[in-house]
């Protein structure tokens, strides 16, 4: 923690009077007994930045640090605008003359944003709780090695155009505002897709994938 100006003002003065920094520490102990005591470096530099500056204030607060370059107000301006015609727009391929890190920068930092991303999940109905219960309950009433016995497969389609990819899909929208996602999905039994079976066995083999 950065001392105040007050302790700052009490540091150099108390020097001024003592002419030493062992007697500067002791008084600021029983005068501020509530703030950990300054360092003789800590006197010194404060000391050291009155002689030169009139002042043992901190001049490079607020200027220290590199330059704001990407985050100018012309760019800010230029990503909030982009936003206002579209909240969905794409850091990589906004097209706005930003690189990414600059653009999700300006969003989080500058404007105060979030980007929140879609996430899809099953709609649980009245009849599967129970039927979670009982095959729950099944399950546990079987042998200890009939796990070794269970055989997993699956199949999925990767369609090549026109499907919904849930991580490309993000909405910019200032923080702790969820957006309401409606994505509309048409479907189309002449789309080209790639399908892929694989199976997963009790004892840990995999078999395939195959496309």
């Amino acid at each position: 923690m950065q001392i105040t100006k007050e302790q700052r003002t009490f540091i150099v003065e108390t020097y001024f009077q003592a002419k030493s920094f062992q007697q500067v520490i002791q008084s600021f102990q029983e005068h501020i007994p509530e703030r950990q005591s300054p360092t003789e470096m800590t006197v010194w530099r404060n000391v050291t930045a009155y002689r030169t500056e009139g002042t043992s204030l901190n001049l490079n607060k607020g200027r220290s640090g590199r330059k704001r370059t990407g985050r100018s107000e012309e760019n800010v301006r230029i990503v909030q605008e982009a936003l206002t015609e579209n909240l969905q727009i794409s850091a990589r391929k906004s097209g706005l003359d930003v690189t990414k890190s600059t653009f999700n920068r300006i969003i989080t930092l500058d404007l105060k944003w979030h980007p929140y991303k879609m996430h899809m999940r099953n709609k649980l109905l009245d009849n599967d709780l129970p039927r979670r219960l009982n095959f729950s309950q099944w399950f546990l009433q079987r042998n200890v090695r009939f796990v070794d016995d269970i055989v997993v497969c699956d199949e999925v389609a990767f369609h090549l155009n026109g499907k919904v990819n849930n991580h490309n899909v993000c909405t910019y929208v200032p923080k702790n505002q969820p957006p309401n996602f409606n994505f509309e999905v048409k479907i189309s039994r002449e789309r080209e897709k790639v399908s892929v079976w694989m199976r997963l066995c009790g004892n840990g083999h995999v078999i395939g994938p195959y496309f």
